[in-house]
This record gives structure tokens, C-alpha cells and sequence, in this order.
């Protein structure tokens, strides 16, 4: 930790901060809407098995990392407390902070969280899902390095409150496999370091050099993604896009404890009410690198969604 208070915008929330946070957009100092806040959670929980370990409290979520330290997210409170290990590199803070723990709270707030990218093409987000291999980073990433602005890489958080769904800005970082870095011009962004360990699994850590839309974008198309030899879009039918938005959620992840006592129940009813109002569909991308570049044409005509094409 080093001198603060830093202040943020992150997910169209002011957040002032006792750590500085080189993936997220600096703003001056106001009223805040969350604190991050370096605090003594050693009261909290007792010893656990694995990595990883999620539970719901009574004083709010607490999220514990071995050898990381543990987060205790406080929606009520407006507040996300950080008590991390004496041995941890706090330069690697926002990959579990920026990560799991505002997915929590963004959860707890009533919005529904994808484990995904979003991008704005023709001022919408376009949010891609999918299974590890599936190539969702690349695919935002490609996108991305043609010039459409980055809106949310991991955690994407749909508003459901409004006439119609609105998609966040988180910030300007994206995890990328190595061999995309060299699609990015020197002067697009540059890596974070460290950039392998724990949290990246063998991807590089890329801070763009660009800021933070300051709305939230009207939701555009949920694209779960695929490969194939040619591109190609079909919508889902409402129950199969029910299921992709519960099955790509990011809360579930978090283990049994979010899915106990409820918490499915609740899930299930913020899919179910996006589903009604969003369109779903398989994207299947075509094979290799070198065709991502029609991707984007291919997204913008809405006469050829419904269709593949060689």
C-alpha cells in the first residue's frame, strides 16, 4: 500500500481507494460511491482447504486467497475491505479485488455479472462469452486492437433496473495470450508487471492507454462464442439463452456457498428477466487469426446476423 487515498471510476461508480490501482481510470476527488479500504479481517473465518474460498456473513461476502489475504464486500456499507498477506505483491491487487470481489458487490447491487468481454461497436455493447479455448479474450482483443473501445474484459455487469439493459464501463485492462501483444501498437497501451502468476494463468496483463466510456451502453448482442470455417450468427430460443446467461454467470463460480440458501433462485430470476429482453445467439468465428479482421464488418450488417458465410 502506498500513500492515499487514490481515487477511481470504476463500473460508473466514484471509488476512493487505499491502494493504487494501475489498471483503473484515475478521476478527481468527490463524494465516493465505494471505498476500498485496507482493514484487520484476522477475526473473520476460520482455516480452508484450496486456493479459494467464498462465504456469505452476516457483516457481508468474504472472499479469502491463499497467500493473497482475504476481501470483505460490503454493498450496504458501500464498501469493499482488504486485508491482504504481509508476502503479497500488491501490484498483483486488482486481479482478485478488480476481479471476483466487485463482481460480488456488482452482484449484490442487482446487476447481472457475465464472465466475459464487452466491447462498443455502433454504440452498444457487444458481450462475448464462452468456454476456456473458445477464444472470447481474442476475439475482444482483436477487436479491441481495430479500434473499438474496450468496455469490460472478465467481469461484465449488466444494469437491469431501467426501461432497458445498460452494460457498465469497468476499465481499461484486458488478460490477453502473448501472441495478441503484438497486434497492439507500442503506442495503444503497455504490459503490467508482473505479468504471469496465479490469477493470469499464462496470459500477459494489458493496460490500454485509453480512457473509460463515463455511461453505461445500451446492451447490444450476447454472443456466445465458437469456431468454424465460416462466420456465422444464430439467435438462441429463450430457453437456451436462459441457460447461457446462467451457465457464463460470474457468481456461480465462486463455489457451493453462491448457490446455497437462495442465491440460485435469485440468479435464475435476473437471467430469466434479461433473457426476456436481450438477444442471444452462437457466433461462430472463423479459423485463424488472420480472419478476425472481418469480424467486425460482419457484426455491424444486421441483415447477415442470421446467417453464415464463407
Amino acid at each position: 500500500m502506498t500513500a492515499a487515498p487514490f481515487f477511481y471510476r470504476l463500473y460508473d461508480r466514484i471509488v476512493r481507494s487505499d491502494f493504487r490501482l494501475e489498471e483503473a481510470d484515475p478521476c478527481p476527488g468527490s463524494e465516493p460511491d465505494l471505498h476500498i479500504v485496507a482493514a484487520d479481517l484476522s477475526r473473520l473465518g476460520a482455516p480452508f482447504q484450496g486456493f479459494r474460498h467464498f462465504a456469505p456473513l452476516v457483516e457481508g461476502d468474504l472472499l479469502r486467497f491463499r497467500d493473497v489475504g482475504a476481501f470483505l464486500v460490503r454493498p450496504g456499507g458501500g464498501e469493499i475491505a482488504v486485508d491482504l498477506d504481509p508476502a503479497f505483491d500488491t501490484r498483483l491487487l486488482a486481479l482478485p479485488l478488480l476481479g471476483p470481489a466487485i463482481a460480488i458487490l456488482l452482484h449484490r447491487l442487482g446487476h447481472l455479472v457475465l464472465h466475459g468481454s464487452a466491447i462498443e461497436l455502433g454504440g452498444k455493447a457487444e458481450i462475448f462469452l464462452g468456454d476456456k479455448g473458445a477464444g472470447k479474450s481474442t476475439t475482444a482483443a482483436s477487436l479491441v486492437a481495430a479500434g473499438h473501445p474496450l468496455i469490460a474484459d472478465d467481469v461484465v455487469a449488466i444494469c437491469l433496473s431501467g426501461d432497458a439493459p445498460v452494460v457498465a464501463a469497468g476499465y481499461q485492462a484486458m488478460k490477453l495470450d502473448s501472441h495478441m501483444e503484438a497486434r497492439f501498437g507500442s503506442d495503444v497501451g503497455h504490459i503490467i508487471e508482473p505479468s504471469d502468476g496465479v490469477f493470469t494463468n499464462g496470459k500477459i496483463r494489458f493496460r490500454l492507454d485509453r480512457p473509460n466510456a463515463l455511461s453505461p451502453l445500451p446492451l447490444g448482442t450476447i454472443h456466445v462464442l465458437d469456431r468454424g470455417a465460416a462466420n456465422g450468427f444464430s439467435a438462441f430460443a429463450a430457453a437456451d439463452a436462459l441457460q447461457a446467461l446462467i451457465r457464463f454467470s460470474y457468481f456461480p463460480r465462486l463455489g457451493p456457498a453462491a448457490i446455497a440458501n437462495g442465491q440460485a433462485a435469485a440468479l435464475f430470476a435476473k437471467a430469466a428477466g434479461l433473457a426476456a429482453r436481450a438477444r442471444v445467439g452462437r457466433l461462430t468465428v472463423r479459423n485463424g487469426l488472420d480472419t478476425l479482421s472481418e469480424l467486425a464488418p460482419f457484426l455491424s450488417h444486421a441483415d447477415r446476423r442470421d446467417h453464415a458465410f464463407a
